[in-house]
């Protein structure tokens, strides 16, 4: 993702600072997706593995990218606790 379009990024919810998940956040991620134990915050399984997603560090809110583009509506965000 182009270092311009992150600076302007924020959560859609808290109007925070969004930043790339590093790799050790998507290894997590990834870890409870493959446990079946990942859903949306609308309660939506997650089924599919990420390979890039932006968190809000302070809220704990992983906004995932999908086919590079970032899906920044609340309801299909993943909380990452």
């Amino acid at each position: 993702m182009s270092p311009e379009l992150l600076d302007i990024l924020v959560c859609p919810r808290s109007k925070k600072k969004l930043e790339l998940a590093d790799t050790a956040t998507l290894d997590k991620l990834n870890a409870k997706i493959r446990s079946g134990k990942c859903s949306e915050i609308s309660g939506t399984a997650v089924t599919e593995t990420v390979t890039e997603a932006l968190l809000q560090r302070e809220t704990g809110i992983l906004y995932l990218v999908r086919e590079d583009i970032p899906v920044l509506i609340y309801e299909n965000a993943v909380e990452l606790g």
